[in-house]
């Protein structure tokens, strides 16, 4: 991967470029400790961050996950944790891993955001993190109708395997249920 630097506020960032170039918000220097754990390999790291934004980080770490891999981060700075769920977006063998925001609690998303207008010096625009906010609550809302339908979808083919609903009751629910 093609490295180039990016200066954001008088410090320069390593940052890949060309078409996996995908950053939207402005990122800045931030250098707490991180704990990565990744619930499908059982496995955690810890590191350093070398530079956050809105919707994601770089995790300094000698050994890296892999691309795609979903991780619970925690970045803890002065007694004050954030934590979210987010994917790796690139991995450096040796120097450290991309991180991409996926989702986190909104009193989460508060803590985010009050870091990140201490690193910008007060400039982080307040409709910008509201905006943030909201996302992450309407994502978690969607997350929990998704359930809802799968449990609902699991019970109308209890009732049919029960001979409750018959074939055409339980697939005009299903139906419903889609929509």
């Amino acid at each position: 991967m093609e490295l180039s630097n990016k200066t954001h506020h008088r410090q320069s960032v390593a940052a890949p470029t060309g078409p996996a170039e995908r950053r939207t918000a402005t990122r800045y220097p931030f250098s707490p400790a991180v704990e990565a754990y990744d619930l499908e390999a059982d496995t955690r790291i810890r590191g350093r961050l070398s530079d956050i934004s809105r919707n994601g980080c770089y995790m300094d770490t000698i050994n890296p996950f892999a691309k795609d891999a979903a991780v619970t981060l925690t970045v803890t700075r002065n007694n004050q944790s954030f934590k979210t769920q987010a994917k790796v977006v690139y991995s450096n063998m040796g120097m450290g891993m991309g991180l991409s925001f996926t989702t986190a609690e909104p009193d989460q998303l508060q803590m985010l955001g009050s870091w990140l207008n201490e690193l910008s010096g007060g400039k982080v625009d307040e409709d910008e993190l509201n905006l943030l906010l909201q996302r992450e609550t309407a994502k978690s809302a969607d997350a929990e109708l998704q359930e809802l339908r799968k449990i609902v979808s699991e019970l109308v083919a209890l009732l049919n395997g029960k001979n409750i609903l018959n074939d055409s009751e339980g697939m005009a629910l299903l139906r419903k249920l889609a929509k």
